[in-house]
């Protein structure tokens, strides 16, 4: 386990539920790949950054932000979303750059991004859409 995958399990821990664990991280982004080639990367600082955790009964997501230099272990914000409250999850996407429509019951739908070649960020990343719609589609 790397240092992302351990700041992730330390924020998201005390949040669990009794026999409850952590099955997968990944790290999504909300960045629009357009914006970024426009503005020669300029636009990749800041928030739009989230660690994800999946656990058999919800996806956990910590908001986060990208420095200058690095990706910043730093929680700006934690939520949870139990896969019962989730309707769909429509992933798409080219190669390693995917993308994830998560439709809520109420109506909402949250769309994130990740590369699935950014296991430095999170251990899981690969497997990631996978698992999410496994769990959903189960409601384990």
């Amino acid at each position: 386990m790397h240092k992302y995958d351990e700041f992730v399990h330390r924020e998201v821990s005390p949040r669990l539920d009794a026999g409850e664990g952590i099955e997968l991280t990944g790290f999504l982004f909300t960045k629009s790949l357009k914006a970024v080639i426009l503005t020669n990367g300029l636009s990749l600082i800041g928030d739009g950054y989230y660690f994800a955790a999946l656990t058999r009964k919800r996806m956990f997501i910590i908001a986060t932000e990208m420095g200058i230099a690095s990706l910043k272990m730093e929680n700006k914000g934690l939520s949870d979303i139990p896969y019962a409250d989730m309707k769909s999850i429509k992933p798409s996407g080219f190669l390693n750059q995917k993308m994830i429509a998560i439709e809520l019951k109420d109506g909402k739908t949250l769309v994130f991004r990740l590369n699935m070649l950014a296991t430095h960020y999170a251990s899981g990343q690969k497997e990631f859409i996978e698992k999410l719609v496994e769990y959903q589609k189960t409601g384990t």
